[in-house]
């Protein structure tokens, strides 16, 4: 298995993956957003793809940014999907491990995630990699 950047080609492999966790979406409009991370000079962002047999697995993706409460950046996993065909695998593992990495070279000093309370599953796996549950999140839609 491969872990590596994600680019806008990947798209269609990607799309059915977030399909997956609930967030369909086009094909075309991924490859935009994804030129658009990769292209950025505000958003230091982190897209990633793992590649196995017979070819994308998984994706993730992140962010860095510096809160104005904390002398040094952190940084924010906020998706992950591994094919419900393949979990247990290591690819969730692994893209985890990459992310961590890319975090400590960005001179990060903590790593959060959000996970949806339903997902027990995906509790146990982050708490396996050593993280620990601090916080709840809330969210509201912005209306445009």
């Amino acid at each position: 298995m491969q872990i590596r950047p994600a680019a806008p080609d990947d798209a269609p492999a990607i799309a059915p993956l977030l399909a997956q966790l609930g967030y369909p979406t086009a094909p075309d409009a991924l490859g935009q957003r994804l030129e658009r991370a990769a292209t950025s000079d505000v958003d230091a962002t982190w897209v990633a793809v793992a590649e196995g047999p017979p070819a994308v697995i998984g994706f993730a993706a992140g962010h860095r940014f510096s809160p104005v409460e904390l002398d040094a950046p952190v940084s924010e996993l906020t998706t992950i999907v591994v094919d419900q065909g393949v979990r247990r695998s290591g690819a969730g593992r692994a893209l985890v491990t990459a992310y961590e990495d890319w975090s400590l070279a960005a001179g990060c000093i903590r790593m959060s995630l959000g996970t949806a309370f339903f997902r027990t599953d995906a509790h146990r796996f982050y708490e396996d990699l050593g993280y620990e549950q601090l916080a709840r999140k809330y969210e509201k839609n912005i209306p445009h």
